[in-house]
């Protein structure tokens, strides 16, 4: 029996499936999802891209310190993907695509995820906005402003150098822009998909700044996290803030 979640937004419902229907961490699942209308149940199958794809699948786990983006493929009206959730839990996902003619919708479902128990990690604010990347090659630095207030736009900016401080200046488009940015709450119930400040070209080479502008709907704890690619390589990095009341 295969795990069955809907989800509905705009005039779209959404279908997500997993094989096999209780999935077990480190244990590689077959994802797929169709789409289809709201009011007469007809499926859609055909889609236009967004951010340069057919569909974004975003992956967190309950205490957002796992973090995945994946790219579905889409076949006879059906995305299809295999992943291995890496940790026993439950885990929130997010589906963004573009039916064609239609409006782009997020739908979002939530996964249990079988195996040995796991520690739930605390979320708390960094209080260091200069971190080194996992493989040691890079430094990826986030500016945004002292105090950030709920319900009010915000401009967030990651600057990326090489490990020995030298500036990225030949960095390269990344699902059709300079950088990609995503951010969630820490109880998983806000998603912002960010768009940089500015577009650019396929053969655009660039660096060491990339802007993106977002307004968080109300206070609490959110997780950034910044995604660019240098030399064909995809550099991911995260940040934890807090948001105040706006007013």
């Amino acid at each position: 029996m295969k795990h069955e979640a809907h989800g509905q937004a705009a005039v779209y419902n959404f279908n997500l499936r997993s094989d096999p229907a209780l999935p077990k961490a480190g244990t590689p699942v077959a994802i797929t999802l169709s789409v289809a209308e709201q009011k007469i149940g007809d499926p859609i199958t055909e889609f236009e891209s967004v951010h340069d794809k057919l569909m974004h699948l975003i992956i967190v786990n309950n205490d957002l310190s796992y973090f995945a983006h994946l790219h579905p493929h889409l076949r006879d009206g059906i995305f299809s993907i295999t992943h291995a959730f890496p940790e026993s839990g439950e885990y929130k996902i997010w589906a963004d695509a573009k039916p064609k003619g239609g409006a782009q919708t997020l739908a979002a479902f939530r996964l249990a995820v079988g195996g040995q128990p796991n520690r739930k990690a605390e979320l708390v604010p960094d209080t260091n906005f200069s971190k080194k990347s996992q493989d040691g090659k890079y430094q990826v630095r986030l500016k945004l402003p002292e105090k950030i207030s709920a319900g009010k736009s915000v401009s967030i900016s990651f600057e990326l150098t090489e490990a020995n401080g030298k500036p990225l200046t030949d960095m390269e488009p990344l699902m059709g822009a300079g950088g990609h940015c995503v951010i969630i709450s820490g109880d998983a119930r806000e998603f912002l998909h960010v768009h940089p400040l500015e577009e650019v070209d396929h053969d655009w080479r660039g660096g060491p700044e990339v802007a993106f502008q977002a307004t968080f709907p109300r206070a609490g704890l959110y997780r950034i996290w910044g995604q660019f690619q240098h030399k064909g390589e995809v550099l991911t990095e995260s940040f934890t803030v807090m948001v105040s009341q706006g007013g």
